[in-house]
Parts: C-alpha cells; structure tokens; sequence
C-alpha cells in the first residue's frame, strides 16, 4: 500500500449503502430504532486515521441518497471519496453506523480504490 500511495498524486474511492426500509443518512443525521434522531454523524475514517465526515474538508461526495425512501422497496445512497492526498484512502473504517430498525435491511458495498 506504501508504494501505492508513494507513487500516486491522487485517489478515489466510492461506497455504496443498500437498504430496504432503512435510513442510513447523507452523514447526517440518523434515527434510532424508535425512529428518534440521534446526534451522530456518519463518519468514514481513511488509511491515515483521518475522518471523512460532512462539513469538513474531508467530505464526502454525495452522488446518490435514496435511502431515506422508507417504502419497502430496496434503495442506495453512494458516497465518493477524491483526495488529492492518495495517503487518506482505502476507507478503512466507518463509525457511528446507526443502528438499524425492525425489519430493515442493509448492505455495505465498498468499492475498489483507484490511485492516479
């Protein structure tokens, strides 16, 4: 990963939420299980412990947030991380996930990181 990062000026990354009947937030807010917010962000913390989170300069693009439709019905919300400092990804960690609710489902998808 060293020599990745040594040799790139840039990276992307993307990650991709799938959920039915769920709401995991555009990094936000979440809801809890009675379906109160919360105060928690959605966060995403990259190969160098630095924390992708909105309202910073680290925020992730939000290409997609469908997830909010509570329909009974599958749905996504994407996030793209661009970085000119190729040391910040792979995302390795995403913290404060909120918690799901009765019958919901959700899937993680994360995809490949590209370094430029």
């Amino acid at each position: 990963m060293k020599f990745l990062h040594l040799l790139s000026s840039e990276a992307s990354q993307s990650i991709t939420f799938h959920c039915l009947s769920y709401q995991p937030s555009s990094t936000a807010d979440s809801f809890s299980s009675s379906g109160h917010k919360e105060n928690t962000r959605l966060r995403f913390r990259g190969w160098n412990k630095q924390m992708f989170e909105k309202d910073t300069l680290l925020e992730p693009h939000v290409l997609q947030d469908e997830c909010k439709i509570q329909d009974g019905s599958w749905h996504q919300s994407r996030f793209l991380f661009h970085t000119q400092d190729s040391g910040q990804l792979p995302i390795v960690d995403i913290e404060e996930f909120p918690t799901s609710q009765i019958n919901s489902q959700r899937n993680v998808e994360i995809g490949p990181v590209c370094f430029l």
